[in-house]
């Protein structure tokens, strides 16, 4: 009888042993398999940093600036004269919104690897951030386009008051993602290794 016992405790710490090992490799391979999304992510983040810098230029900055735009023709002149930003804006969100689907694709494939728990918790929440970010860049390119077709001042300002709002409530949720993400990562550092 004990015989038995001793095969069975055996066999249980085997199979113990082959599945950490299993979600050991797992873990190795989620870990060489998170390169591929880091680079497109970087990409999008360089991609992110001009695009916000010249919607600063065209939305704050010059239209601040520009002293004389009280009538739609003052608008429509502004518009004019900086076509080409706004095209160039324009491009830089689409370029940005592909690499954001593109990299959400990657690390969603990563959570179909057998991985702890607590690591697939953190990469689930830090997928909706990205995604909750995306929400944010998709709503750029419409917001301009809508923005150089409109023709009545009041409504362009109605327009810009909108977008404001919806960017300012998604940044709110994305950044509480980030923080439920990060209180995950401090919690179980064995586990998820964030990289500064």
């Amino acid at each position: 009888m004990f015989k038995k016992n001793k095969t069975w405790l055996v066999l249980m710490v085997l199979i113990g042993l082959s599945l950490a090992g299993d979600i050991n490799a797992q873990m190795v391979k989620a870990n060489k398999l998170l390169d591929e999304p880091n680079v497109i992510t970087k990409k999008q983040n360089e991609l992110i940093v001009k695009a916000t810098e010249l919607f600063n230029e065209l939305f704050h900055d010059n239209l601040a600036k520009a002293e004389d735009i009280e009538t739609y023709e003052d608008v429509k002149a502004y518009k004019e004269k900086n076509k080409s930003k706004f095209d160039e804006l324009i491009s830089f969100y689409g370029q940005i919104e592909r690499l954001a689907a593109e990299s959400i694709d990657k690390y969603e494939q990563i959570l179909k690897l057998k991985l702890p728990e607590k690591y697939k918790e953190y990469m689930d929440i830090k997928i909706q951030e990205f995604k909750k970010r995306a929400d944010g860049h998709k709503l750029v390119a419409p917001f301009i386009k809508e923005f150089l077709q409109t023709n009545d001042v009041d409504k362009l300002i109605k327009v810009m008051e909108d977008f404001n709002r919806q960017t300012a409530d998604i940044i709110k949720e994305a950044a509480k993602l980030s923080e439920k993400a990060g209180q995950i990562a401090k919690d179980n550092p064995k586990v998820i290794k964030i990289k500064n």
